[in-house]
């Protein structure tokens, strides 16, 4: 159902895109480790079914964000195939030291940084609405650059800007984001790709997306 929505109404780049670009530029065989909050909610929902030999993994149970890269890295190392993270900027914060597994345990990876300056899952609950709190105190926005930390661990970095004032179009985005992982994935080395979103524009687009849904299932109840 969800495919027939993309069909029928034009919608802005929004993060489940970024998961949905990466899952189908994966290799053959490959590993994919995503993390918590949002980008394992938008794997789920906007990532099908592939013929590709893909071991999806995550976290989960009370480890919420913390240790993600880690457990990336250590899943990387203990297999042959290709690795690729993606992960939310709070998670590659709380957990930026864990790049120096890539050394230590030998391991090449390429990182796709869903980077919405702040949490975003919290947009779903009903504090969205009060501020100064909700900005404060959930989605806690932090202003961080990214690029020096790829710099202080060797992983080759670029960035895609998703943002809607950033003026590309949903198809440049996608495009720009696939040819970025297409050059991460077929070269040496370990990677981080950058995508710059904007979490309130994202969880606005899943919102009509869940709508528009359940009218295709469930019909617009004018019956």
């Amino acid at each position: 159902a969800i495919r027939d929505v993309y069909k029928r109404q034009p919608l802005p780049f929004h993060e489940g895109d970024a998961l949905r670009v990466v899952a189908d530029g994966l290799p053959d065989p490959a590993t994919l480790f995503v993390s918590n909050s949002m980008p394992v909610r938008d794997l789920d929902r906007f990532v099908g079914p592939t013929t590709t030999s893909v071991t999806a993994l995550g976290n989960r149970g009370v480890s919420g964000i913390d240790g993600i890269v880690s457990s990336a890295l250590g899943a990387g190392s203990a297999t042959t195939d290709d690795l690729t993270l993606v992960v939310g900027d709070l998670a590659l914060y709380h957990d930026g030291n864990g790049l120096l597994a890539l050394d230590r345990c030998d391991v090449d990876a390429t990182v796709v940084l869903v980077n919405n300056d702040g949490g975003g899952i919290f947009h779903a609950l009903p504090i969205e609405s009060f501020e100064p709190e909700f900005t404060e105190a959930f989605k806690t926005p932090h202003g961080i650059e990214f690029e020096p930390l790829a710099d202080l661990h060797g992983l080759a970095y670029a960035r895609v800007d998703a943002r809607p004032d950033a003026g590309a179009s949903t198809a440049g985005v996608a495009d720009d984001l696939a040819e970025a992982y297409a050059r991460a994935r077929d070269a040496d080395g370990s990677h981080l790709i950058e995508v710059r979103t904007e979490a309130e524009p994202s969880h606005r687009t899943r919102e009509r997306l869940e709508a528009a849904v359940e009218r295709a299932v469930h019909g617009d109840g004018s019956e």
